[in-house]
């Protein structure tokens, strides 16, 4: 099944996302001078989506070795190029869980695997087309 998501234009620079498969909806926005924010902007959602991918992977080691865990965070941060085209650099996520890794390299090795960071690596073209209403 393929994933999808699906953005509609709301007002300001608020656009709704919404989920197909499970009708869960947020917002995207982008702070602009005289409005305030409503929602994360798109590059915070696609951090967020790397983080949360990250995160989901790193969840599920922890789980298929019974490692016990109270505490899992997963923390994504980048810069804005300074040359064109646009686009986030300095890519850096970092894992912090209070369980205990035994062996870090084989738990770096397993969370590296998540879709959205394979997606980054190894996807070089994307398409976009356009529909006129």
């Amino acid at each position: 099944m393929a994933t999808q998501v699906d953005i509609t234009f709301r007002e300001q620079d608020i656009f709704e996302v919404k989920v197909p498969a499970t009708g869960v909806t947020l917002a995207i926005d982008k702070s602009t001078e005289g409005h305030q924010s409503g929602g994360a902007n798109p590059l915070e959602l696609f951090l967020a989506s790397l983080a949360g991918c990250i995160g989901v992977y790193a969840k599920r080691y922890l789980t298929m070795h019974s490692i016990a865990f109270t505490d899992l965070r997963i923390s994504a941060a980048a810069d804005m190029a300074q040359d064109s085209p646009a686009r986030l650099v300095n890519i850096k996520v970092v894992v912090s869980t209070d369980g205990r890794i035994d062996n870090r390299d084989v738990f770096m090795r397993f969370i590296h695997n998540c879709p959205v960071h394979n997606t980054l690596l190894h996807t070089k073209d994307v398409e976009i087309s356009f529909t006129q209403k």
